[in-house]
């Protein structure tokens, strides 16, 4: 286990390299992220999702993301990995909320068995007005690796109604899927100085036409920012080859009012069939 105890920002990103390098893994990777002073009288509700991803390709592909010991004034958050599997390293995206907030709802789905394709309803504790924005991020992951079982994995919410929506986790082909999980984020379709959407390696190449870097620009709805807003981004959906390392990372930059540039990019001699990322904007009122 590998800890820091000196607090990092509350900025939505974590990376395991805050804490170690790369070439020094650990089962486990933490550090204490603090709240702004008096920001919440109660610790805060949270959701997060991985951003990227670096594991070895000789034992199970294991990871997972935990946010606990949360307080008003901080939480923990961990990547970890166990039994056999080498995580190189990992980054993390996380989205907070009030514990007494009405219009933003939170939640977890995690598979907890081995069939190929689940889906789950899950019910809001207090019903929207109209189908909401909602969002997935991948936060758990456990799946063979080797040349004979590529990586795959899709997280997705369909059915979406003002009162429930379907959670799936699926996996296809010889991948083997021994279980993962998700975090789910809905809010109302209309809220204020907030947007969502994902983006997707098929918006700019075909499955077939596999690159390490892909790239284009997101624009908002027209008029949904008058500043740069904040732009949080994690993984939903995942295709690549089991002969190497499972290596791949989500990111924006370039953000205005008006849009941003997204990458979902690989390294080194892994291979990206494809990728899917889903993100959040938040501005200010």
């Amino acid at each position: 286990m590998v800890h820091l105890d000196v607090p990092g920002p509350d900025n939505g990103l974590f990376s395991t390299e805050e804490v170690r390098p790369r070439n020094k893994p650990a089962l486990t990777t933490s550090r204490i992220i603090a709240f702004p002073k008096n920001h919440y009288q109660k610790p805060p509700n949270l959701a997060a999702g991985f951003s990227a991803l670096d594991l070895s390709c000789e034992k199970p592909i294991r990871a997972n993301l935990v946010a606990d010991s949360i307080k008003p004034s901080s939480f923990k958050i961990t990547i970890e990995t166990w039994a056999d599997s080498v995580l190189h390293a990992a980054s993390a995206t996380w989205i907070e909320h009030k514990a007494d907030a009405r219009d933003c709802h939170f939640g977890q789905f995690d598979t907890r068995c081995r069939r190929r394709a689940q889906g789950k309803e899950i019910t809001f504790h207090t019903p929207f007005r109209e189908a909401p924005q909602l969002v997935c991020w991948l936060n758990r992951i456990d799946m063979g690796s080797g040349e004979d079982a590529n990586y795959r994995i899709n997280a997705y919410a369909t059915n979406v109604t003002a009162r429930s929506f379907v959670a799936h986790i699926d996996t296809w082909g010889d991948s083997v899927l021994n279980g993962a999980a998700m975090c789910w984020i809905a809010f109302p379709r209309n809220k204020a100085c907030v947007a969502s959407g994902s983006f997707s390696t098929s918006d700019v190449r075909s499955w077939s036409n596999p690159r390490p870097k892909n790239s284009a620009r997101v624009a908002f709805p027209k008029g949904a920012f008058t500043k740069p807003p904040t732009v949080l981004v994690a993984l939903n959906s995942l295709d690549m080859a089991g002969n190497s390392d499972l290596r791949i990372k989500a990111s924006v930059d370039e953000v205005t009012s008006e849009g941003f540039r997204w990458h979902l990019d690989t390294w080194d001699d892994s291979t990206l069939y494809a990728a899917e990322a889903s993100w959040i904007a938040l501005g200010f009122a």
